[in-house]
């Protein structure tokens, strides 16, 4: 006995099956209603601008320029403007002149309370003189100081 090869056949089987996909939900419904959020429409950033502050904050935080965008620019006057960039998982602010010299890339994300208090370690254990390590004497010095 053969199995029928017509046209029909073969398409019999997904004309059940579309329904049902698309009826299909993966999780429970909300109860509540849903509200469309809005971000507001901000004008692109000048590639003359973003360029130099991108390439400065790759230097900066040593990343690839393709994990660093910017995002917003702002004119501050004086021919300076600031561009807000998003590094990574940080935010910082560049500012940049109109012809393109970076002046500064800064940090904008308040410190953590880990990066808080592991640099006052840091800075605990320099002072307690842990960091530094004890210069080595030669043989002759060592023997001046015995006598001495």
């Amino acid at each position: 006995m053969r199995l029928p090869t017509s046209i029909l056949s073969r398409i019999a089987p997904l004309a059940v099956l579309i329904p049902l996909a698309a009826c299909s939900t993966t999780g429970e419904p909300s109860a509540g209603p849903t509200f469309a959020t809005f971000s507001p429409v901000r004008p692109p950033v000048s590639s003359e601008l973003a360029a130099p502050c991108i390439a400065a904050a790759a230097s900066k935080y040593v990343l690839s320029a393709s994990n660093i965008k910017a995002v917003d620019e702002r004119a501050v006057g004086g021919g300076v403007n600031e561009v807000s960039l998003k590094v990574d998982i940080r935010n910082a602010l560049c500012t940049v002149t109109d012809k393109g010299k970076v002046r500064s890339v800064v940090d904008t994300m308040p410190k953590s309370a880990d990066q808080v208090a592991a640099e006052e370690a840091a800075a605990a254990k320099k002072a307690a003189g842990g960091t530094a390590a004890p210069a080595k004497k030669s043989k002759k010095k060592q023997a001046q100081q015995q006598e001495g």
